[in-house]
């Protein structure tokens, strides 16, 4: 399943917060209890949408994992200035962050095949 999520400037910070909260072993009451971020094990993309050519400042942060993960995880990123991207302009924005994608592994193939 994947997802794109369109990032104002005033969610970015604490979007960005979530995408890079630390694992971590937490004691409460004598029990430990470990802290995943689901979100890094998962694997995103987030990119500046001036650098992919769109006009407007905001960042999209594209997840592509399974089911279960956005009905635990979406809530933690779904504030104020995220939208959650359908239709046309999800696809405008899939094609440009895949694009990009396949470019960046395409280089890295001639890196390793001596060009």
């Amino acid at each position: 399943m994947l997802r794109i999520y369109k990032i104002e400037s005033k969610a970015f910070q604490a979007v960005k917060k979530v995408l890079d909260d630390p694992e971590r072993v937490e004691e409460t009451a004598g029990e430990k209890k470990i802290i995943i971020n689901e979100f890094a094990r998962a694997g995103y993309t987030l990119r500046d949408g001036k650098t992919m050519g769109f006009t407007e400042e905001v960042n999209y942060l594209y997840i592509k994992t399974d089911e279960e993960f956005f009905k635990k995880n979406e809530p933690k990123i779904l504030i104020e200035g995220v939208k959650k991207l359908e239709g046309p302009e999800f696809e405008k924005v899939k094609t440009e962050i895949e694009k990009e994608a396949e470019g960046a592994e395409s280089g890295m193939g001639a890196v390793f095949s001596g060009f």
